[in-house]
């Protein structure tokens, strides 16, 4: 009955790197996605008139 305990356990705490590993890229690459497309607008915005004076 405490081998059983143990090795539930065991499972238990192999499973939760994984999990953390996954959450930690998924957040990571929510925060990417929104980092850029602020920095997109905020390029396209300093840029505007001048795309609209036809400079460029």
């Amino acid at each position: 009955m405490k081998n059983d305990v143990n090795e539930l356990v065991k499972k238990e705490n192999s499973a939760f790197l994984p999990v953390m590993i996954a959450l930690v890229l998924i957040v990571g690459s929510v925060l990417y996605i929104a980092f850029r497309t602020m920095s997109n607008r905020a390029h396209a915005e300093k840029w505007k008139d001048y795309d609209e004076c036809g400079l460029f």
